[in-house]
């Protein structure tokens, strides 16, 4: 087997739909051209190609199931499916933030939706850290005033906090908090750690999670954000925040 042949016979959408058919059942011969709504004949075609790839296998009892390894090439196929419905966003913003074990992972990506726009994007950061029950974590280049009053709130209501921040931002970030409100004794309550930049943004919290990439001029680009709600997806979040989190230097 050779990349070029197998990106080959996956790209049939009727031999594609057939694996993720028998990804959850065996069927039998019928059953596969009946499912597939296609002739005997281009049936027995389909079936022969996949098998010929070792992608399925036909059982002793007569039906077809996939293998081990058809199951396996299946796994890596959402982070390229997401990739191709958002090319337009990633032809045009910057991934070289994001650890390549992490790249491996953008199957996890698959169950989320983008936000476009400053005006959408800060009112779903506002209801994230409204809705926070447990814990709100965040990567940022910048923090508006307008959501110290809630970080505030959020402190003194036992909500475990922890930002990360560019360092020149944080050394002016430090005397405009004081001016709304915020006190050492808030500060100290956060765990707050820098980085010499931030390479992307992203927030985590117990209400759902979000990330937001730089265009290819280094700059976060705050009219789009990627979140989502999904198990896999906040997993994610959670690891690229953590990868940075222990990279960062305490305050």
């Amino acid at each position: 087997m050779t990349l070029p042949k197998l990106l080959f016979e996956l790209s049939g959408r009727t031999r594609l739909e057939m694996l993720h058919a028998l990804e959850t059942n065996a069927m039998t011969f019928t059953e596969i051209a009946d499912q597939m709504e296609i002739t005997s004949s281009e049936a027995s075609r389909q079936i022969e190609r996949l098998s010929g790839m070792d992608l399925i296998e036909k059982l002793a009892s007569g039906s077809y199931a996939i293998t081990p390894l058809g199951r396996l090439m299946l796994s890596f196929l959402p982070g390229i499916g997401f990739l191709c419905e958002n090319s337009d966003y990633f032809l045009s913003h910057d991934t070289a933030g994001i650890p390549h074990e992490l790249v491996m992972r953008f199957g996890d990506l698959s169950g989320a939706r983008f936000t476009s726009g400053l005006i959408e994007t800060l009112n779903l950061t506002q209801e994230r850290m409204r809705n926070a029950k447990e814990y709100h974590c965040v990567m940022t280049d910048g923090v508006l005033c307008l959501m110290i009053p809630p970080i505030i709130e959020k402190i003194e209501s036992g909500v475990t906090l922890r930002m990360i921040f560019p360092k020149m931002y944080w050394e002016r970030f430090y005397p405009v908090a004081g001016e709304y409100g915020m006190t050492d004794e808030h500060l100290r309550a956060i765990g707050i750690r820098t980085l010499p930049s931030v390479p992307v943004c992203v927030g985590v919290t117990d209400s759902g999670c979000a990330f937001k990439l730089p265009d290819f001029d280094g700059e976060i680009d705050h009219s789009a954000m990627v979140v989502g709600n999904t198990p896999a997806f906040c997993r994610w979040c959670r690891d690229l925040y953590a990868y940075y989190w222990e990279r960062a230097s305490p305050v």
